[in-house]
């Protein structure tokens, strides 16, 4: 089999690097891979820049960004289950503590006032690692749900911190009560039920064009 010469590898290796892949390891399988299926059609082909684009369009027919973002899945997916656990649990026992507390403070209960303390710091914590867990995909999200993540942190630290100053009667508790509700419903609520709305109108319409 006819080995390849230091200027075609060089100019494989620098098509993968400029497709996008930046995984040192992917680099190295891609180029394997394309020296492989180059050399063996060199076998019954003698023109390399013809045998060079087949293989790019046979091997990686949807660009190789694709394969790199598989594989950063299939690496992450055990990290994202994990993360997307914490998420769920801390969002059920915010909400639970929430509405536990309304019920306690309404029948008058004792431990109201400790419910009620634990409620807002709850919300904020569960809403920073909803923004931690945004922020390691900023890149790839668009301007509008970054802007709609941020905006539901703030809403709910200014709301959760809010509550904590009124319990205690501090001063500036109401101004930030109000401030993280007009956030959330001037800009966090219309943004997040739009995107619902545009993902359920989108998939009708393909769900229409499919049948």
């Amino acid at each position: 089999m006819e080995q390849l010469n230091d200027n075609q590898l060089t100019l494989i290796l620098d098509r993968i690097i400029a497709d996008g892949v930046t995984d040192k390891n992917l680099q190295n399988d891609l180029l394997d891979h394309y020296c492989c299926f180059i050399e063996e059609r060199l076998l019954c082909e003698d023109d390399f820049e013809l045998v060079y684009n087949t293989a790019f369009q046979n091997i990686t027919p949807n660009g190789m960004q694709e394969i790199q973002r598989e594989l950063y899945f299939m690496l992450n997916f055990k990290k994202q289950t994990i993360m997307k656990r914490i998420i769920y649990l801390f969002g059920f026992i915010t909400v639970f503590f929430i509405s536990t507390s309304i019920m306690f403070k309404t029948s008058h209960w004792p431990g109201a006032n400790i419910l009620v303390l634990i409620s807002p710091f709850l919300v904020i914590v569960t809403s920073a690692i909803l923004l931690y867990n945004s922020l390691k995909h900023w890149k790839s999200n668009s301007f509008v749900n970054n802007t709609r993540v941020v905006t539901g942190f703030i809403s709910a630290l200014f709301i959760g911190d809010g509550l904590i100053f009124k319990l205690y009667h501090y001063a500036g508790g109401t101004f930030q009560i109000v401030t993280g509700v007009c956030l959330l419903n001037l800009i966090y609520l219309p943004i997040l039920f739009y995107g619902l709305y545009k993902q359920t109108t989108d998939n009708s319409s393909k769900t229409t064009v499919n049948s």
